[in-house]
């Protein structure tokens, strides 16, 4: 695989627009339900896409209808709801960290589901990257005890893990299928149960009660442009043209990004919570670089 100019540009747009997300999500919180962040997301991005929906219907072979469905649930409609939830407890910043285990997910699924080869370099970030999530999970105060939020932590780890076996579904069965084709289907197929779930939230009397709705509403609509419909565009097609492994390595500056957001929002993070992040970062680094061990000299007997 040879890497172009386009592609490292691709990965840091992605970057930046991921990383901004959960700012996003965040301030989508402050007028609505995690729900209905959730449910407006993808009801956005699914009207958005949907005249280049109909206008391809027919290019998407049968054959891999089944596949669409399942990297849509996986990789788009149940995550839509998990950051939100999770990000009622837990600030940005921990989310954006958080979803960057996405890239070590991509290595150990690969290797368990998909017959990809490792390495000790990717074995090392495997490692390093858990001993990150563990001190993520401690209280910001950095006495040492586990965060009482720990279950939101894990909401978004399985969150990570959802995104990370959706890219590498993608990578294998999407085939010669155009990216902007994958992607408005997938927000088409999500539409319908979108629009079933914002109506049954009680959305329509948050709009009619909370006098400024209308303003996370916009917060909303610049997430599901961007972070969903654009992004996933460029996402696949980046996939289709690299592979999941160069792809998911967005998550090596999302991080970066989500964290200064963070601190312009006046999150704080302990002592022990930047230390994982790190490693996190860190483990994400090794698990792209081969570490090749020096040869043993013989001895003469």
């Amino acid at each position: 695989m040879k890497l172009k100019l386009k592609h490292w540009v691709t990965l840091i747009i992605l970057s930046l627009i991921w990383g901004s997300s959960f700012i996003l999500i965040k301030r989508g919180l402050e007028y609505f339900t995690p729900i209905q962040v959730g449910a407006l997301r993808i009801t956005f991005a699914g009207l958005f896409l949907l005249p280049i929906s109909l206008k391809h219907i027919k290019k998407l072979p049968k054959k891999t209808f089944h596949w669409l469905f399942l990297t849509a649930l996986v990789g788009s409609f149940i995550p839509m709801f998990l950051f939100p939830i999770a990000e009622v407890h837990l600030d940005s910043s921990i989310a954006g960290i958080l979803n960057a285990l996405m890239s070590i997910f991509v290595i150990v699924l690969g290797v368990l589901f998909f017959k990809y080869k490792t390495h000790l370099g990717e074995v090392t970030g495997v490692i390093l990257s858990f001993i990150g999530v563990i001190l993520l999970l401690q209280s910001p105060d950095s006495t040492g005890l586990v965060s009482d939020d720990w279950f939101y932590h894990l909401l978004l780890v399985i969150a990570s893990l959802m995104y990370a076996y959706s890219g590498l579904l993608t990578q294998k069965y999407m085939g010669n299928i155009p990216p902007i084709v994958w992607t408005a289907f997938i927000e088409l197929v999500l539409l319908i149960p979108a629009l079933i779930v914002l109506v049954s939230s009680g959305f329509f009397q948050t709009i009619g009660e909370h006098p400024e709705a209308l303003k996370g509403l916009g917060f909303v609509f610049l997430l599901a442009l961007f972070g969903s419909a654009l992004a996933n565009i460029y996402y696949y097609k980046l996939i289709h043209e690299t592979n999941a492994s160069f792809a998911s390595s967005v998550s090596l500056l999302m991080p970066l990004v989500a964290f200064c957001w963070g601190l312009l929002d006046d999150e704080v993070l302990g002592i022990l919570q930047i230390l994982g992040g790190i490693l996190i970062v860190a483990g994400l680094y090794f698990g792209r670089k081969e570490i090749k061990l020096p040869a043993l000299k013989k001895k003469p007997i």
